[in-house]
């Protein structure tokens, strides 16, 4: 399939293998646990120059504490920044119409990262899902679509 300034390529995975990897770490100053699902994309998008060789994408569910968060994490790319939490995405859940849902960029200023607005929403329809295909503005590259299978989420935080 052809992408603005890149291509895309699809990762193989097995069906039989949940999608989600469980994990907790405790902080050593405060010991108060952090809890993470997290998911990895079924395609790569090549960008271009100094990002090429192929960009996958990770969904992680984070709780520290304050609710739960939704993130996007590009492992080689930039997300167009958020300064207002003006900027979107489109998601679609399986066969269900697309969504809009807004995010915020890092307080840190990595551009390789976004926190989902209205997480719980979000949440509500991942717990759901099998498939979710999620279209994200990237810097000098435009939209792009990143598919996951996220079948199996198992999240009572």
């Amino acid at each position: 399939l052809a992408i603005v300034c890149g291509t895309m390529k699809t990762l193989k995975t097995e069906v039989n293998e949940s999608p989600w990897k469980y994990t907790e770490n405790v902080d050593r100053m405060t010991s108060e646990k952090a809890y993470f699902a997290t998911c990895n994309s079924l395609n790569m998008i090549s960008f271009e120059f100094p990002y090429n060789g192929g960009s996958t994408f990770t969904l992680t569910v984070r709780q520290m504490g304050n609710g739960n968060e939704l993130i996007l994490q590009v492992s080689k790319g930039q997300f167009m920044p958020s300064l207002n939490s003006d900027e979107y995405i489109r998601v679609k859940f399986d066969d269900e119409k697309p969504l809009v849902f807004y995010y915020r960029s890092a307080e840190d200023g990595s551009n390789d990262i976004i926190f989902l607005n209205n997480s719980s929403k979000f949440l509500s329809k991942l717990k759901k899902a099998t498939r979710l295909i999620i279209e994200a503005p990237f810097f000098q590259s435009g939209r792009q679509q990143i598919d996951f299978f996220v079948s199996g989420l198992q999240w009572n935080r």
